[in-house]
């Protein structure tokens, strides 16, 4: 009786042993599938994102290409632009007229708004480009001092320009019909056009130029005449300010530079 019991006993205890053995086999398989499962998913997951950076990179790059070539391109536009009457940076000075002295510029419009006081009893106009960044500008000054940019003079045709000659307005004062930076719809007078010596012994008009050197480039504005006859062609202006596009009116005054001295630059 006793062997017989010592016989199923042991009989079960070698099932029970055959089984463990199976389980634990099974289960290190289980973790050995698992564990390539979890290295084939990384090594996926790590290979779609080493190619979706890529991409991106590559995106970028692209998107930085495309802002180089339209950068170059609008510098080989500007410079092509030089000599037209049309053109933002066109140069003109007491011996350099427009092509056409009689030219007259497109997409005139008014000055007057709630921030540009046009002091003429006739409506004054600009080239819309020249006006809606002089309007920026005068908002920004009105922002700050509650009052408005005054503009005593903008465009002026070839015969307003012939008629303010006429006037005996000498030469180094006033251009000629023809060579005159305002008839390029681009150049407005600020606040009074009388001399260098009363803007700078005047405590207002001083302050208004301080204001407009720290900020009119901003707005791709430019005090054309600073440096006298034999550099500008004509006296120093502080209220006489150019339109030029922000890029080169910073520029001009990163570089302590007159667009006469520019242009004398890119003709050498």
């Amino acid at each position: 009786m006793g062997l017989k019991k010592h016989s199923i006993f042991s009989s079960k205890h070698n099932d029970f042993s055959i089984y463990g053995i199976i389980t634990l086999v099974l289960l290190v398989l289980y973790i050995i599938w698992l564990g390539k499962f979890l290295y084939d998913s990384f090594v996926e997951l790590d290979s779609i994102y080493s190619e979706i950076k890529s991409k991106r990179l590559d995106e970028n790059q692209r998107i930085a290409e495309i802002v180089r070539l339209k950068k170059l391109m609008q510098e080989k536009i500007d410079m092509i632009d030089l000599e037209t009457d049309s053109s933002i940076q066109k140069f003109v000075t007491s011996s350099k007229s427009f092509n056409n002295i009689w030219y007259i510029p497109k997409n005139l419009v008014s000055i007057s708004s709630n921030s540009v006081y046009d002091s003429k009893w006739w409506r004054q106009l600009l080239r819309k480009i020249a006006n809606k960044n002089l309007q920026k500008m005068a908002a920004q000054f009105k922002k700050e001092y509650n009052k408005k940019m005054v503009v005593v003079s903008a465009y002026r045709s070839y015969i307003y320009q012939q008629w303010i000659k006429n006037r005996w307005c000498p030469d180094n004062l006033c251009a000629k019909a023809g060579y005159s930076e305002h008839q390029s719809g681009l150049a407005v007078d600020l606040w009074e056009a009388s001399t260098n010596y009363a803007w700078k012994n005047n405590k207002r008009l001083k302050w208004y130029y301080k204001w407009l050197n720290e900020n009119a480039y901003k707005y791709g504005f430019h005090n054309t005449y600073q440096k006298w006859l034999k550099i500008d062609w004509y006296e120093i202006e502080p209220w006489h300010w150019r339109y030029l596009w922000v890029k080169l009116a910073t520029k001009l005054r990163d570089d302590n530079m007159t667009i006469a001295e520019f242009y004398k630059e890119k003709k050498e």
